[in-house]
């Protein structure tokens, strides 16, 4: 959820930022499309390319070269949640890290799995997985008229006392909604219920404290909203939890005996400590040393920063849509509820997209509406480009 400030962040300088980092960015082609992909800032790029040029001359590679990459990683990630590196587990995508949860997180027998309805697939077929495999019925409560979460029927569904896991997006994917996540947190608490968060749709510009917001497991791909190369992402777990999780695939590296490359084959099951032990075997080093730029970025930023900067940006298209008739905000603009997502519906929404796309603005239609996602690199005039092709599409 976000975190309130008492005074304002400083804007972002964004025409340096994309002088330094994100050079290839065209003003005339507005980029807003960060909740699909983000673009890759320039010292991630680096970073990527001199592991792979240090991996092509492999005669002089050492073990230096490897895990403090991952550690590095690690450590980032832990950073942007308020967590500690151990409880930090690297994870291709958000998909992988919700399938662990949904496989390994310890569920009573007749205990739910309850979560709500217009989520993303990745926070809904592990949740089937694991019904059709018998671990837990799994409920789908419906959203509100808006199509947001229901929050206070997901409370109740909590305060039942019988739901083993609650699964929700930090951000929803279509609107933008930001769920108040320590209210969740705090029902879960009190009613022994797992908590797990999809973060990916807010993480790198809705801040987020898995602390603060009793948030018990977290999974988040890095391409989107943390600007990182594809296949890289992490998941949180609470430390407390971990020794209760058995790993639902055993990788060679996640086991202690496996330490000592020399004696690989003193086996002995006995997991390492920490999530480490949810990371299967060889990682892409070279896109985690990517990763961890990309992430050191915004946090050097600051993710209030970043939320603050993009809401602003936000503004003129809501005015401009706010009054003109027949045009709808889909997004909940209600302080504190929105997120770097903004949707909403003018016209045709087929027909727009196309305008939109002819006019070089990278955009995407998602459940009958628009979807721009602004990020630190976006200007006010790539976010005006979109009111001049409405206006000259007569929409």
């Amino acid at each position: 959820m976000p975190v309130a400030t008492a005074i304002s962040p400083a804007p972002l300088d964004v025409a340096a930022l994309r002088q330094r980092e994100f050079p290839s960015l065209d003003e005339g082609q507005p980029y807003l499309n960060a909740a699909s992909m983000g673009a890759l800032p320039e010292r991630a790029r680096r970073a990527v390319e001199a592991f792979n040029l240090r991996r092509s001359a492999v005669h002089t590679m050492r073990g230096a070269d490897f895990e403090p990459v991952l550690d590095r990683a690690r450590a980032t990630a832990a950073r942007l949640v308020n967590a500690d590196a151990d409880e930090i587990a690297l994870a291709p995508n958000t998909s992988h890290g919700l399938n662990l949860a949904a496989r390994a997180l310890p569920v009573e027998p007749g205990r739910r799995i309850v979560i709500s309805d217009r989520e993303f697939p990745s926070n809904v077929y592990p949740w089937m997985a694991a019904e059709r495999q018998g671990r837990a019925r799994l409920d789908i409560i419906p959203t509100d008229e808006g199509g947001r979460p229901d929050e206070d029927r997901l409370i109740a569904e909590i305060e039942r006392g019988d739901v083993g896991i609650f699964a929700l997006s930090s951000v929803q994917f279509s609107n933008g909604w930001v769920a108040e996540l320590a209210r969740f947190g705090e029902a879960c608490r009190r009613n022994g219920t797992w908590f797990v968060v999809d973060a990916i749709q807010g993480l790198g510009c809705v801040p987020l404290d898995v602390r603060a917001a009793g948030i018990d497991f977290l999974a988040c791909g890095a391409h989107k909203w943390l600007c990182a190369p594809f296949g890289t992402g992490f998941v949180y777990v609470r430390r407390e939890l971990i020794g209760r999780m058995e790993p639902p695939v055993a990788g060679w590296t996640a086991m202690a005996a496996s330490a000592d490359y020399a004696d690989c084959c003193a086996y002995r099951w006995e997991w390492v400590e920490g999530a480490r032990r949810f990371e299967v075997a060889t990682q892409p080093f070279q896109d985690y040393a990517g990763f961890a730029e990309s992430a050191g970025l915004l946090l050097e930023t600051g993710i209030e920063r970043i939320h603050a900067h993009v809401l602003a940006l936000q503004e003129p298209l809501a005015a401009w849509l706010a009054a003109r008739e027949g045009a709808e905000i889909v997004s909940d603009m209600t302080p504190g509820r929105r997120s770097g997502v903004f949707s909403f519906r003018v016209g045709d929404t087929a027909r727009v997209h196309a305008a939109l796309g002819r006019a070089g603005v990278a955009c995407v239609p998602r459940e009958g509406a628009i979807r721009i996602s602004p990020h630190l690199y976006n200007t006010g005039s790539e976010v005006a480009r979109v009111i001049d092709v409405l206006e000259e599409g007569g929409w």
